[in-house]
């Protein structure tokens, strides 16, 4: 296609070629005109076969008329490196930013398109529903990844800063050029990172669930488990670039900035899940009966927060020992 489309699709990647082959067969299968968007694949120097499979589907679209699919590839810097690289090189007004494991659903992009047509003004954003995706292997901490967030939702339909989700959500490419576009050095809660400078210049989300992703990723337990540390470190690295932010960040776990009485709730809890049972607990939610599933989630959580306080601690104390 050689028009401009009126919507961008930014989708970073790392090493993922065959859920790449999944997201952009879905793309390819969309029921908004082709010629309205783009695909842009940010590879953040994939050492697999993820630049083949993006130029095989590109291939097929020029050959069938279809969407334009991009390939931009640099160095391994972050997915936030990759994704302000794809906004550079995208040629529409709003751009819709998803992850590799968001396969769309046949109408997510015409629904995206159609809300920003009746939300137009530039401050509006349109986030998306992403759900397991049906053709994984049933596993009880899926839902507690994202389902868990979208759930909160209910049936609310605009949403401040932070559900601003880069799993499935559009925005107009001016703003997030005016809020200076993603922190490369964060990687976990880039998105919500963005969002508060986003919100100093109005940031409206609004939220239509009709524009479906499914997330196509089995969660692990120690996958899981190992988020803690990466959502620990994304924390410290935001209190230490906008320090002004710490009340807002308590809201997300940072401990310096918690109210007393959530600090004494916190240590409470560190009695019963710390380094030394956190094995036992996870040994007891994996044994737990499906008919007392939610209870297994209730004790991954619990050890979940343990592990993202006692990351976020040591490196704070690492930070005050430099």
């Amino acid at each position: 296609m050689t028009s401009t489309p009126q919507l961008s699709v930014v989708m970073p990647t790392y090493g993922r070629a065959d859920v790449v082959d999944r997201c952009l067969r879905a793309l390819t299968r969309q029921t908004l005109a082709p010629e309205s968007f783009e695909v842009i694949v940010a590879d953040d120097g994939s050492p697999d076969h993820t630049c083949a499979i993006t130029e095989k589907w590109a291939k097929q679209a020029r050959d069938a008329g279809g969407a334009d699919i991009v390939y931009s590839c640099a160095p391994n810097a972050g997915a936030n490196a990759a994704r302000n690289r794809g906004l550079s090189v995208s040629r529409a007004p709003i751009v819709l930013l998803i992850n590799d494991d968001s396969i769309p659903a046949p109408t997510m992009l015409e629904r995206h398109l159609m809300t920003h047509r009746m939300y137009e003004a530039e401050e509006y954003a349109v986030l998306g529903r992403v759900t397991v995706d049906p053709e994984l292997p049933p596993s009880r901490l899926a839902a507690l990844h994202l389902d868990r967030a979208f759930n909160a939702i209910g049936g609310r339909r605009e949403l401040d800063w932070r559900w601003f989700f880069t799993c499935n959500v559009s925005v107009k490419k001016s703003l997030v050029i005016r809020a200076g576009s993603f922190e490369e050095r964060m990687r976990y809660h880039e998105d919500l990172e963005l969002a508060e400078r986003l919100s100093h210049l109005g940031l409206r989300v609004i939220y239509n669930p009709d524009a479906l992703a499914y997330h196509y990723h089995f969660l692990s337990e120690a996958e899981f488990l190992g988020i803690a540390r990466r959502e620990a470190r994304a924390l410290a690295v935001w209190a230490h670039k906008a320090p002004r932010l710490r009340p807002v960040l308590a809201e997300f776990g940072f401990e310096p900035a918690l109210a007393i009485p959530a600090k004494l709730k916190n240590r409470a809890r560190a009695l019963l899940f710390n380094p030394a049972t956190n094995g036992m607990w996870s040994m007891a939610a994996r044994n737990c009966p499906t008919a007392i599933g939610p209870l297994a989630l209730k004790i991954y959580l619990q050890i979940y927060q343990s592990e993202k306080r006692r990351w976020l601690l040591s490196l704070l104390n690492e930070e005050r020992d430099k």
